[in-house]
């Protein structure tokens, strides 16, 4: 069974503990990693931001923070994720500045 079937079967059958306990026993986590992002299910979304914060992913983190058409929420989860990862002053002032003049977070 491929660790994608393995994963929707527990979307059915199991917790979200189980599948993320699953996803991160997986010693290449690049297949799964491929079917969360290109899934369209809010539930994938959530699995990706943890993965990605589980595994200190900055790429996957980033591109979910830029991507407007993701719900807020997870973009602030995947900011918070990404300012934890130990980074230099120069990363985390261009990421404030563009996080700023991103005209869709809102500034409240």
């Amino acid at each position: 069974m491929s660790s994608i079937n393995k994963y929707e079967l527990l979307k059915i059958e199991g917790t979200w503990t189980d599948r993320i306990k699953y996803i991160l026993s997986l010693s290449n986590k690049t297949e799964i990693e491929k079917h969360l992002k290109q899934s369209s299910s809010y539930d994938d979304l959530q699995m990706l931001v943890f993965l990605s914060k589980s595994t200190k992913n900055e790429k996957n983190l980033l591109e979910i923070i830029k991507t407007d058409s993701l719900p807020l929420k997870q973009r602030i989860i995947a900011g918070k994720g990404w300012l934890k990862i130990p980074k230099d002053e120069e990363q985390i002032s261009e990421f404030i500045i563009e996080t700023l003049a991103n005209t869709n977070i809102p500034q409240e």
